[in-house]
């Protein structure tokens, strides 16, 4: 694993675009990724730099996009991840097919991932930008 730094940055012979500005800005932007790493490098005598938590900041960035979905893709959404049913479950309180609930799955998704592109803003925190 070799890491090269310019314009981009290659690892596993893939290319990545990488802004200087931007590695400059997370590194002054500096805050530990959880409780117990902003204990360890806190200096003595003084209070730990607050941590973030990325993920409940992508929690709620998904829940605001799965609001502007339709009625149907919320629906699917929430009865795969949160009930956890089943695709024949799912599909006989649509009244489709075990294998039709599946192809409504994937296009539910797909929604999520369009308005979730267009939003920007997990893209920012997940740094994929």
């Amino acid at each position: 694993m070799s890491w090269e730094f310019s314009s981009s940055m290659s690892y596993n012979k893939r290319e990545f675009p990488v802004d200087i500005d931007d590695l400059l800005n997370l590194l002054s932007n500096y805050q530990p990724e959880n409780e117990y790493q902003a204990l360890m490098e806190a200096r003595p005598f003084e209070e730990p730099e607050p941590h973030k938590n990325i993920f409940n900041e992508a929690q709620d960035i998904v829940l605001d996009c799965l609001d502007i979905l339709l009625d149907q893709d919320k629906y699917i959404i929430q009865a795969i991840n949160y009930e956890q049913v089943s695709y024949e479950v799912l599909g006989q309180r649509l009244g489709v097919s075990a294998t039709h609930a599946w192809r409504l799955k994937q296009i539910a998704y797909r929604h999520l991932e369009e308005v979730l592109t267009i939003d920007g803003r997990i893209s920012k925190i997940m740094r994929y930008d």
